[in-house]
């Protein structure tokens, strides 16, 4: 009886486990789409200032871009 009690309480804390792993791996995800996100924008923001040259209102709308990822 005492094995059994062992064996439930083993695999119990092995599911508890595996689903917190789980969710550790989806905010992992999540994190690396807004960290490539969040570089995609730098990129478009870069480009934008490039191109906008000293046109003060295309600068403003390339702020924009920046204040999208704070």
């Amino acid at each position: 009886m005492k094995t059994l009690k062992t064996a439930v309480l083993v695999v119990a804390i092995a599911g508890l486990t595996a689903c917190g792993s789980a969710g550790q791996k989806q905010k992992n995800k999540a994190e690396a789409r807004h960290t490539d996100e969040k570089t995609k924008t730098m990129q478009e923001y870069k480009s934008c200032i490039k191109k906008a040259k000293d046109d003060q209102q295309k600068l403003d709308k390339c702020e924009m871009l920046i204040k999208a990822i704070e």
